[in-house]
């Protein structure tokens, strides 16, 4: 079977993307609950046992910019297929949080 493909799935990597651009600047509207939703999805993260590790990936791919997914992956290091794993619980908890998935 194929994985679900979700409309907002590009719409949330973009949010997460432009996250480091509207963090430490005065955001109001749908951008604050964007970067709230960002934030909140960092926090819990973060909280997880390896949720360092985590956000590293995240940070090189969203945040830096400077690796795709399996370089990332490569610098942490984990497997290709943990750091999809990863990559994609943090794009649904970021969307979770922004009341796109339940």
């Amino acid at each position: 079977m194929s994985k679900p493909r979700y409309r907002w799935w590009g719409y949330v990597k973009s949010m997460i993307r432009n996250y480091p651009a509207a963090n430490g600047r005065y955001v109001q509207g749908t951008g604050l609950k964007e970067r709230m939703a960002v934030q909140k999805a960092i926090d819990e993260t973060e909280q997880m046992e390896d949720g360092k590790e985590r956000m590293q990936v995240i940070d090189l791919v969203y945040f830096q910019r400077t690796h795709k997914l399996a370089g990332a992956a490569q610098m942490i290091p984990c497997s290709y297929e943990t750091a999809q794993k990863w990559h994609a619980q943090f794009v649904k908890a970021v969307a979770r949080n922004f009341g796109l998935l339940e």
